[in-house]
């Protein structure tokens, strides 16, 4: 069997991905706040990851000391491992002001920022609930190293720059893309997002 998983990054319902097809693969999708079965892991012969955006720290968080299981593909989207960080990530005083601010408005822009204008909450306690993941995130936030080997870099990224990823991703393989900071309309399948590398 082959595994994908998907780190998410902040704020975004894993529905927005039922679009892309899941080929031969199974996809599990992990929000910020969601832990990985480690254990569970060794059955899979095959096992590819993807992180996106916050996500991406959180791979690295959670798979950083594997043992006994060797991943194959790992891939960064629009994300580092050094997160929140001046020059490789979002600035903290950005990320301390979008956590001050919160708010369903506030959302809604930064979300329209990352080209995902299509959300539509109505509940104030999902606002709720996301203001208190990032926060936790911010809490729990230090400096660990990275898993990844591959990056793919939009160059309309208003989250997280690309000239910061680039800088990060130096010496390591990265691409390009001329996407947003979501780009995956750009894919049809989970596959693809693996091609591409």
């Amino acid at each position: 069997m082959k595994l994908i998983l998907f780190f998410n990054g902040w704020g975004v319902p894993k529905e927005i991905f039922k679009f892309l097809a899941r080929d031969d693969f199974e996809v599990r999708i992990i929000d910020l706040e969601e832990k990985v079965d480690l254990e569970d892991l060794k059955k899979y012969e095959e096992i590819d990851v993807i992180a996106w955006s916050f996500g991406v720290y959180n791979a690295s968080k959670q798979l950083g000391d594997l043992k006994d299981i060797t991943l194959n593909k790992v891939v960064a989207i629009n994300g580092s491992t050094n997160a929140i960080h001046r020059r490789y990530g979002i600035s903290p005083i950005i990320f301390d002001r979008t956590l001050k601010n919160l708010d369903m408005n506030t959302y809604l822009e930064f979300m329209k920022n990352t080209g995902l204008d299509i959300l539509e909450v109505e509940d104030e306690e999902v606002i709720t609930k996301y203001k208190d993941i990032l926060a936790e995130f911010g809490e729990n936030y230090r400096e660990i190293p990275s898993i990844f080997k591959y990056s793919l870099i939009s160059t309309k990224d208003r989250i997280f720059s690309s000239r910061s990823l680039m800088n990060y991703y130096k010496g390591m393989k990265y691409k390009l893309i001329e996407e947003e900071h979501y780009p995956f309309d750009r894919w049809n399948s989970w596959g693809e997002i693996l091609d591409e590398f």
